[in-house]
């Protein structure tokens, strides 16, 4: 199956967690005068569509797994056996990715939920990722929900990309923006799409610079471990996850304490696999203790989220 593109954060410039560590600036392949497009980010269930021309059916996955009888991602699947496959019968070489709206960290009106909304389009024969254009147009043609577009033009500066980053569409929150840059995506530069997230859902937080790793005498090893470890196991990359196992159907979405025994079990090890997708420089960081503290944290966080 085809994975959707793990989109960074806009770095404007290197970001320095500390003394040994620098994040590098992302944003070269965005230059004024690109064609840009700008869309709501939207906290749901990452899925894909796409017909599969040798059974003559619509097949579709979540963001892991092929959805089936016992993992349907929460009404994905009815959703999906519902819609006429013959929208999608003339591009059998074209993957449609969208986000399936279930209730997650960011709450949205009632009437947003349990509708799919395409964003992007994969072609498999060349290996590319369609126009922005194209994926709007098919949305379109079809009847289709389109992530909510806030801007389509040149790109004139990152703090105007940023001004868009709280006009929310679908409730009263903004998880953040979705930058794609066609120009870089039809020139080859990348990475052609960042987004934006804003402070109150940001997966990560600044380290306490009040503690310096410089000076052992004053921080024991697994106490900076831990410092980092807290850097990307924050409450919101734990209820992400969280949501994701719901969505999965690994966790029931009528959650009890029963159900804990299976959240100790995956929850800890799917935020470090996300810290290791997203945060893979700060999370060496921790050293051999990385895999115990995320455990430790991750448990620390959800409990106090669920009232434990």
């Amino acid at each position: 199956m085809k994975h959707y593109i793990e989109i960074q954060k806009v770095r404007e410039t290197d970001v320095i967690v500390d003394d040994t560590l620098t994040l590098p600036k992302n944003t070269d392949a965005f230059k004024p005068g690109d064609i840009i497009s700008i869309t709501e980010k939207i906290d749901g269930a990452n899925s894909s569509i796409y017909y599969d021309s040798q059974e003559d059916r619509l097949r579709c996955f979540s963001s892991r797994n092929e959805l089936d009888f016992s993992n349907q991602l929460r009404g994905f699947l009815p959703f999906v056996q519902m819609m006429d496959k013959e929208l999608f019968a003339k591009y059998p070489e074209y993957i449609f990715f969208g986000e399936w709206l279930v209730k997650h960290s960011v709450i949205y009106d009632e009437n947003n939920y349990n509708k799919w909304y395409l964003f992007s389009v994969y072609d498999t024969k060349t290996g590319q990722w369609l126009p922005q254009g194209f994926v709007k147009e098919f949305a379109e043609e079809f009847g289709l929900e389109y992530a909510h577009e806030l801007y389509y033009g040149e790109f004139v500066s990152w703090e105007h990309c940023i001004s868009f980053a709280n006009a929310p569409a679908y409730g009263e929150q903004q998880e953040g923006i979705v930058i794609k840059n066609q120009t870089a995506l039809e020139e080859n530069r990348g990475p052609h799409i960042l987004k934006y997230v804003n402070p109150s859902f940001k997966e990560t937080q600044k380290r306490n610079h009040r503690q310096k790793l410089e000076d052992p005498n004053k921080i024991k090893e697994k106490q900076v471990a831990e410092e980092y470890i807290r850097m990307v196991v924050t409450e919101a990359r734990v209820m992400k996850m969280f949501h994701k196992l719901i969505d999965e159907g690994i966790i029931p979405e009528q959650f009890s304490l029963e159900d804990m025994k299976m959240v100790a079990r995956n929850l800890p090890r799917r935020v470090y696999e996300d810290c290791i997708k997203e945060e893979m420089e700060i999370l060496q960081k921790a050293g051999e203790h990385g895999g115990k503290l995320c455990n430790k944290v991750t448990m620390e966080i959800i409990k106090k989220k669920l009232g434990l």
